[in-house]
């Protein structure tokens, strides 16, 4: 075995082997701050010219900087445990200089300290971590320990820094959900499941439904929809086929030539009126005879059924007491839905959504001041409790079919999510690299 190097001072002056030590890790830091830390960034200029030119300069520098590692472990060979294995001495200190170079640019980016940005204090710490390799490398256990306990302090402050830098995990999940952590809300409704369950059980922050599906009344529509009468085929009760007439698995002919179509998510009737076929449709929730007063009234639309409407001549409308009437797109016809707004799971869905306090809950709405901050919001379709808290409102609205006390009492059982909610709701932001994880486990257990 060999001696460790003596590196006393003797004489007032370092014996030879500490010279060596000291011109070997001053060669290696001198290489590391000058050629690598410095010439690697100035090859950016070459992605100009194309990736194959930046390969180019880097094997290059690399090439340069394994010749010249390999004339200081020549040079030195007597100090370092590879003495005789001078390439393999060249390619650890390379190797594990640029990985160590690498992640130090980065975690002092990443905690703010801007050494990368800075020439001064690149060209002075560029080589350290060149010089740590080559340290782990010296012959003896004490200038080993040294550079050892060297790098798992920096190693050591490094986690400790990066754990306390950047934003959390909550803060970074929020903004690439692009969520304001003001307005994260959750909520209870008893009797209503969430409709996105990623909080858990029957916690929420958006939409519900009733628990129990039979709780959901049918969707009543009626649409009036006219059709030209083209070629001579005819369904089995003698109608000519149209394209907006339902999959019929049954029909029947009625006195006044109505025919009676039932498919099977719609049912109505088919009349002719001129050269146009025209089908009363609705869904099968409607009533038959409601179906048949109404076909009886078919009549070409006017400005006055449909106001809004530019070109209402084309279309055909009838008489349907509780129902509004509204102008439909593919295939062109007229839609109705009732006026109260009754009906389809629309009419008892609720919905917890938070906005910012300078917006006015009141807007086009009628609006009942409860106290400590709680609004009753009515509108045509819906109506809603909202609470003011803090800089924000929370609102849970309703379809009109739903009770007014559920809605006061969520408004007032819901609060602002946990963080533990928030990380099991919110998804992580995709293309995270290592160190982005490395800090996200750290902070999680600090």
């Amino acid at each position: 075995m060999h001696a460790e190097p003596d590196v006393t001072v003797a004489r007032g002056g370092l014996s030879t082997p500490g010279r060596r030590v000291l011109g070997q890790l001053g060669a290696v830091w001198l290489l590391g701050s000058t050629l690598l830390t410095t010439v690697i960034p100035a090859l950016a200029p070459l992605l100009f010219v194309g990736w194959g030119a930046v390969l180019v300069g880097l094997l290059v520098v690399v090439v340069l900087g394994a010749g010249l590692l390999w004339l200081i472990a020549r040079s030195t060979a007597s100090v370092t445990v590879l003495g005789s294995r001078l390439g393999l001495w060249a390619l650890l200190v390379l190797a594990g200089g640029l990985a160590l170079a690498l992640l130090g640019w980065r975690w002092t980016d990443e905690v703010g300290l801007g050494i990368s940005s800075d020439p001064s204090l690149a060209l002075l710490l560029g080589g350290v971590p060149y010089v740590l390799v080559a340290g782990l490398l010296l012959r003896g256990w004490r200038p080993r320990l040294a550079a050892g306990l060297a790098l798992v302090g920096l190693l050591g402050f490094g986690l400790v820094a990066l754990a306390r830098s950047g934003p959390d995990e909550v803060t970074e999940r929020l903004r690439y959900a692009a969520q304001d952590r003001r307005a994260a809300y959750v909520v209870e409704i008893p009797g209503y499941r969430a409709i996105d369950s990623a909080y858990g059980g029957e916690l929420g922050a958006g939409e519900f439904a009733p628990a129990d599906p039979a709780e959901v009344p049918p969707l009543r529509y009626v649409n009036v929809i006219a059709g030209p009468v083209v070629g001579d085929a005819r369904g089995e009760c003698g109608q000519p086929h149209l394209d907006a007439a339902p999959t019929v698995e049954s029909c029947a002919t009625e006195p006044g030539g109505a025919v009676y179509l039932r498919g099977v998510v719609e049912h109505g009737y088919q009349m002719i009126r001129a050269d146009r076929g025209v089908v009363v449709l609705g869904s099968l929730a409607v009533d038959r005879d409601l179906l048949r007063r109404a076909t009886r009234t078919i009549r070409p639309a006017t400005a006055v059924d449909l106001p809004t409407e530019e070109r209402p001549a084309d279309l055909f409308v009838v008489d349907l007491p509780g129902y509004r009437a509204q102008p439909i797109g593919i295939p062109r016809g007229v839609g109705y839905a009732p006026a109260d707004h009754t009906g389809g799971d629309a009419s008892v869905r609720v919905a917890l959504h938070v906005t910012f306090a300078d917006q006015d809950p009141c807007f086009q709405a009628a609006c009942t001041t409860e106290g400590n901050g709680l609004t009753y919001v009515r509108r045509e379709d819906s109506h809603a409790y909202v609470l003011r808290r803090g800089d924000v409102h929370v609102a849970v609205t309703g379809g009109v079919s739903v009770d007014r006390s559920l809605l006061r009492d969520a408004a007032l059982a819901a609060r602002p999510a946990s963080e533990d909610e928030l990380l099991r709701a919110l998804p992580p932001p995709p293309n995270r690299d290592l160190l982005d994880r490395l800090r996200a486990w750290l902070q999680a257990r600090t």
